[in-house]
């Protein structure tokens, strides 16, 4: 766009200076006698341009806008995910510009908002966990944002999931006081599928899950206080809410998926390893969360990394949890165990227990609030119709700490122990036995399970939130 000056004030003076030279000539003066005259009149001009000129608005660029901080660059990117995690498109599509580069070419909004619920579509559970943000400031006044990101998807119609990180490059901009993409560049790193004969597979029980103070700290993974002639405190039925909590928003809820694909822990009546029954429930629970708006709720190894114990509750504390929930499903001693033929195998089942359990270290140091978790999840799941099992107390001499709703003391549960906050184990069912396999692999079964275990959940979130809020 021309400036005043260039379109109005100079044609104006080349007009002046016109008028006074046909002056002269009418008068008989010729223009060298007068000279002095005129360039007193083009001095006169000159200044009053110059001070018009002074006077309109500045044709220099505006300053760039603030630079992105590292700060913001993680809160953006971690609510793009959160929201991509709750299916919520409209505000994902939001944070992207007009016209989006992509490794195919641009793209629009509308092109953006398909992309996205053909993905949530085919993978309705969504756990991404994107690490902290390197932000790089570029000559053009954009922003380039580079992030791994750890994810989880499944699809419990078909049965399909898949798992692995990506490195993410993205481009931003402030566009009217708001941060855009520009730019999006993934790179995806898919764990492998690792085919593993299970018949040689030792059946794992929860002793495994269990490591004495002078273990864990051989082990270098994390540093505990190892109690004193208090080893077995007292539980009390009272918690104690040390942070004030406003909605379920700010509830943090770790869910650890229990063992890993190498290492599946029990195996089931049918031949199924422990852990495709915790990975599974683990992702239905973190969907019903998101529902219910506990969208800061993540999922520990996700992956199927083979990581220690102690780094999962270490993950837990890293991220300030405010409640750890680890998902397991149960199995009895080897000695209860009989031969039936599952497809042309033999497989071991037993029969003659069945129900859930549940799990608190009296080495946790909130362990009031674990107590009041446990009472409440196993009143929820009692309230569902769900039985509870003593099988431990016989088999193990577990100490009872709740006979009624089927809570156990397990003090050296290294997750359970190593946790700053909250902590409990439970153990949906026994899947050795043959109708309670049966009966955890019927999706309408699940969700009645996840429903009950949410509604505990949510109860002892809004305990937490009074309780604090009254001291």
């Amino acid at each position: 766009m021309k400036r005043r000056s260039d379109a109005g004030i100079n044609p104006w003076f080349g007009k002046r200076a016109e008028m006074v030279s046909s002056r002269t000539r009418r008068k008989g003066i010729m223009p060298g006698r007068n000279l002095c005259g005129l360039i007193t009149t083009c001095v006169i001009v000159c200044a009053l341009c110059h001070s018009i000129s002074a006077a309109e608005p500045s044709a220099t660029p505006a300053p760039k806008s603030a630079p992105i901080s590292g700060s913001e660059a993680t809160k953006f990117v971690k609510e793009y995910y959160a929201a991509l995690s709750r299916s919520d498109i409209s505000n994902v599509v939001a944070k992207f510009a007009e016209s989006v580069t992509y490794a195919e070419g641009q793209r629009d909004h509308a092109y953006i908002e398909k992309d996205l619920r053909d993905y949530v579509r085919r993978w309705p559970v969504l756990s991404l966990k994107p690490d902290t943000v390197a932000v790089s400031p570029k000559d053009d006044g954009g922003t380039a944002l580079s992030f791994s990101l750890v994810y989880f998807v499944a699809n419990e119609i078909n049965k399909k999931s898949l798992s692995g990180h990506s490195t993410n490059t993205w481009i931003v901009r402030r566009i009217n006081g708001e941060i855009e993409i520009v730019s999006q560049h993934e790179v995806v790193h898919p764990n492998p599928t690792i085919a593993v004969e299970k018949t040689t597979r030792a059946q794992s029980h929860e002793d495994e899950e269990a490591l004495s103070d002078e273990e864990l700290k051989k082990q270098g993974d994390t540093q505990i206080e190892i109690p004193t002639a208090r080893s077995t405190p007292k539980v009390s039925a009272t918690p104690v809410a040390k942070v004030a909590r406003k909605n379920a928003a700010d509830f943090v809820i770790a869910l650890d998926i229990g063992h890993s694909p190498l290492k599946g822990g029990a195996i089931s009546a049918r031949g199924v390893f422990e852990y495709e029954f915790n990975r599974r429930l683990v992702a239905e629970l973190f969907a019903q969360l998101q529902s219910l708006g506990f969208t800061r709720s993540f999922v520990i190894n996700p992956e199927g990394a083979e990581i220690s114990l102690a780094h999962r509750s270490a993950e837990a504390n890293e991220h300030k949890a405010d409640l750890f929930l680890a998902i397991h499903h149960d199995s009895v001693k080897d000695k209860y165990l009989k031969n039936w033929e599952v497809k042309g195998k033999t497989q071991k089942y037993c029969d003659d227990f069945h129900g859930y359990s549940i799990f608190i270290s009296r080495k946790n140091p909130r362990v009031a609030e674990s107590a009041e978790f446990a009472s409440k999840l196993g009143r929820a799941l009692l309230d569902a119709g769900f039985t509870r099992t003593l099988h431990h107390e016989e088999q193990e001499k577990r100490p009872v700490t709740d006979r009624e709703k089927g809570i156990y003391a397990f003090d050296d549960l290294v997750v359970l122990k190593t946790a700053k906050m909250p902590a409990v184990l439970l153990e949906c069912g026994v899947i050795v036995n043959r109708a309670e396999e049966e009966q955890l692999n019927n999706p309408v079964y699940r969700k009645h399970l996840v429903g009950a275990i949410a509604r505990a959940i949510q109860d002892f979130a809004q305990l937490a939130s009074s309780a604090a809020k009254n001291n």
